[in-house]
């Protein structure tokens, strides 16, 4: 049986899903799975697995159509952070 190694050094080709990543991990609330899943749903795609969309959080899989997804929801939070902010200040 082979032993599989983990790739560490691995260098993403694509700058926008490293800044993508960034932006998620910064924003993303921590209830991002079904929210993530009613964004989709919206859209018109099926309904993917909660563990699907948490492996593409976590780098596992790559796909795109659900990181777009993460990342409006991240957007949204951080808009109603923002407007919270606004409205105490």
């Amino acid at each position: 049986m082979s032993k599989l190694i983990n790739n560490t050094d691995f260098k993403e080709d694509n700058s926008h899903n490293q800044k993508a990543y960034e932006f998620i991990n910064k924003h993303l609330p921590s209830t991002y799975v079904d929210l993530t899943i009613n964004r989709l749903v919206e859209k018109g795609h099926t309904a993917p697995s909660k563990a699907l969309i948490r492996n593409v959080k976590n780098r596992t899989i790559l796909r795109n159509d659900i990181l777009l997804a993460l990342v409006e929801v991240a957007n949204e939070n951080k808009q109603a952070i923002e407007r919270i902010n606004f409205l105490i200040s």
